[in-house]
């Protein structure tokens, strides 16, 4: 009788779920996903050249490392101009 009165915790449930790596099945997911990718790319009448996606990559890259340089060169040049302004204003 004086169990009702008490609420008794219940035990926690859980879900397990296996993560099963198949090397077969991800390298298969992976070529169709590559065919159906020329599939769209012939039916739309583009054809992926590897080359020229090759060319472009390189193009982007070779402009990020451009825009880094500039964008260092642009702070040097601040920084120095700061201390120049710093010396004058300190020492004249």
């Amino acid at each position: 009788m004086i169990r009702f009165l008490f609420k008794q915790p219940q035990p926690k449930r859980f879900s397990f779920r296996p993560r099963i790596y198949d090397e077969s099945r991800e390298f298969l997911e992976a070529r169709k996903a590559v065919i159906e990718q020329e599939i769209r790319d012939d039916q739309s009448g583009r054809q992926a050249d590897p080359f020229r996606n090759q060319l472009n990559n390189a193009w982007q890259t070779k402009n990020r490392r451009k825009s880094i340089i500039e964008s260092n060169r642009t702070v040097i040049y601040i920084t120095l101009l700061l201390f120049f302004v710093a010396y004058l204003i300190f020492f004249k």
